[in-house]
């Protein structure tokens, strides 16, 4: 049967509710290399199982976690030497746009019924070609706090660190508030909520605006003046101390709601115990706006014949099939990406208080000189947040190092 001719009856038979089984996937096996932690991980398999016991008896799935930067490193690797990439990939969008600029992912749009997705396939998206199929909407980060430690979302800065203030007061063995603190995607809200952007209306990068001043500015006196966050903190220093109630705020991403919702995993906090809030406004009196897309599966150029088949057939089933797609997103505390399934507010508040937050957002392009901005912003936040370079020296560095990367 012709290849293409097989994907259309895959998605009509899907467009009537159900999924055709394919005798051909029965023995496949799966290789999956992806972003999205081993908690949600775990998801993906029971739902791969699921899809595999009604329409692929027999089929396997391996699930390869590879953090951001191991799993852009290992694509370009394996394309580089023709051989060992995997049969899809899930991550986020703004690696998609690397990808695609390496020439290793397949265009979509014939093997997808692109119109299922209507709220951030844009993202997915570079020169009006599709290069990904979003698992949920999002990927934003938020006020994430432990309700047994603060009674309400600060809605300003100063409330937050005035609150952290009175934690720390209380209880000197709990910090009050911590983040990752040199990650320049932790960073973007502040330029965002103080005006700013990475691409001026011309296209051009502009990283030494007044807003990005403003931002390095905020983010040093947050640290050096008000001594709102430890010294020293990356994303596993925030992460593990929230969870064991060790600090009682902190700003993360949608990725890591299962998690925070688990007592197993995280055990001062559970659904009981988890708060989330859109991000406290600035001084300006705006909101830091954090980037917004989702993530996404991607297929390499590699994948063909009967792999390719259970790839398009599996991720098609994971990401519109409304069952598959709210189970999904109940069992990864993630939002749809889909309008056929929707968040009800009152039989799930941690997703309802995600999706507001999600709506303080801004969306986060594919473009692949993206890369050039996250790679010349992050020296010059480490020099701030190290007071060993100024505010404006940093936005002026990141600037010359942009346009060096776009240049090369």
């Amino acid at each position: 049967m012709n290849r293409r001719f097989l994907v259309f009856v895959m998605l009509f038979v899907l467009a009537l509710g159900t999924v055709s089984a394919v005798a051909a996937q029965d023995a496949v096996n799966l290789v999956v290399w992806s972003q999205d932690g081993d908690e949600n991980n775990v998801v993906l398999q029971a739902q791969f199982e699921a899809w595999a016991a009604e329409n692929a008896p027999g089929a396997t799935i391996e699930i390869v976690q590879k953090e951001t930067e191991v799993l852009r490193n290992d694509i370009l690797t394996a394309g580089l030497a023709g051989s060992g990439l995997p049969d899809l990939i899930l991550g986020p969008n703004d690696a998609i746009g690397v990808f695609v600029d390496a020439g290793l992912l397949q265009p979509l749009d014939e093997l997808f019924d692109t119109s299922m997705y209507p709220y951030n396939l844009g993202a997915a998206q570079i020169g009006g070609v599709t290069y990904g199929v979003p698992t949920n909407a999002g990927n934003h980060l938020m006020l994430m706090y432990n309700k047994s430690l603060v009674a309400e979302a600060p809605q300003t800065w100063d409330e937050l660190i005035a609150t952290a203030a009175e934690i720390e007061a209380a209880n000197p063995e709990v910090q009050g508030f911590a983040y990752n603190l040199n990650e320049p995607f932790w960073f973007l809200p502040f330029v965002h909520g103080f005006g700013g952007s990475t691409y001026a209306e011309d296209g051009s990068m502009v990283l030494d605006s007044e807003a990005w001043v403003n931002a390095y500015q905020f983010v040093h006196d947050l640290k050096f003046v008000s001594e709102a966050v430890p010294q020293e903190c990356d994303y596993a220093c925030a992460n593990d101390l929230f969870k064991e109630g060790s600090v009682a705020m902190i700003i993360n991403g949608d990725w890591a709601i299962a998690e925070y919702s688990n007592v197993e995993s995280s055990p001062a906090l559970g659904a009981e115990n988890l708060g989330l809030a859109p991000w406290p406004e600035l001084p300006n009196g705006s909101r830091p706006q954090p980037f917004t897309a989702g993530k996404f599966l991607s297929i390499p150029v590699t994948v063909e014949g009967a792999q390719l088949d259970a790839a398009v057939a599996f991720a098609t089933w994971l990401t519109t099939d409304p069952t598959s797609v709210e189970a999904y997103a109940l069992g990864t505390g993630r939002l749809p990406a889909i309008a056929a399934v929707t968040v009800d507010a009152e039989t799930n508040p941690i997703l309802a208080a995600s999706n507001e937050a999600l709506s303080t957002g801004v969306g986060m392009p594919a473009d692949p000189t993206l890369r050039c901005m996250w790679d010349s912003v992050r020296p010059s936040l480490e020099g701030v947040m190290s007071d060993s370079m100024t505010a404006e020296d940093a936005a002026m560095e990141a600037q010359i190092s942009a346009e060096d990367c776009l240049d090369s």
